[in-house]
């Protein structure tokens, strides 16, 4: 074989190796600490669109933390939302901790107080104690009226 012959054969083989890596390239990364944080959101939306209360939950997270994505609390809000409705007591205390900033929603102690209490009675330690603080600034009717919205809520129903 000639030089040009080589030289040629060893640039398809470099190429076909090269293509290979990229093809390789999101098992390559996938669990370690280098992986784009773009796949974050290309692995879960799909999931969290088809109705995955983990996935939506996950969506709502990249979204407020603007991890791979554009921040946007709005959308944040939307994606707990889904979760929360769903009974995922992650996103309902997520949800409420939104409500209680006002962050991509209107801030609403009540609306706060109350996915707060739907989380904390679902088993969420965290809901409990951030429930407690928000309650603080509320008036005895506020929490009434947070408490009543709770107790008549079901998976589905907002």
């Amino acid at each position: 074989m000639n030089r040009l012959g080589l030289s040629m054969a060893l640039t398809i083989v470099a190429f076909a190796c090269l293509m290979y890596l990229f093809a390789l390239s999101p098992v390559l990364y996938a669990g370690s600490d280098t992986e784009p944080e773009e796949t974050f959101i290309m692995e879960n939306l799909l999931p969290a669109q088809q109705g995955d209360p983990q996935a939506q939950l996950f969506v709502g997270y990249l979204y407020e933390t603007g991890q791979g994505v554009r921040q946007d609390y709005t959308e944040a809000v939307r994606w707990y939302r889904k979760a929360a409705e769903q009974g995922n007591t992650i996103a309902q205390a997520q949800l409420g901790n939104m409500y209680r900033l006002g962050k991509g929603i209107s801030q609403s102690c009540i609306m706060a107080y109350m996915w707060l209490d739907i989380s904390a009675r679902g088993g969420n330690a965290a809901a409990k104690d951030l429930r407690r603080a928000v309650a603080e600034g509320m008036s005895p009717a506020e929490i009434a009226e947070a408490k009543r919205m709770s107790a008549e809520w079901r998976p589905g129903k907002w």
